[in-house]
């Protein structure tokens, strides 16, 4: 038999509270990135940098100096 001394914890092992909080942080900052990227989330993307939205040719045209 075990040895009547070494009782059984009395509550398990729980992570400490600043993991827990910090888990949650972590998880709504994900799911709100997320939501933000299928959203739309704003103007982004290769074509955002050119006037109009055009992309001439695949390639940014020298410029002329005079």
């Amino acid at each position: 038999m075990g040895d009547p001394s070494r009782s059984p914890d009395p509550k398990p092992h729980t992570r400490p509270r600043w993991v827990k909080v910090l888990g949650i942080v972590v998880a709504v900052a994900v799911v709100l990135l997320v939501v933000l990227a299928l959203a739309g989330g704003g103007e982004h993307g290769p074509r955002r940098h050119t006037p109009g939205g055009e992309n001439p040719g695949g390639h940014t045209p020298p410029v002329q100096h005079s």
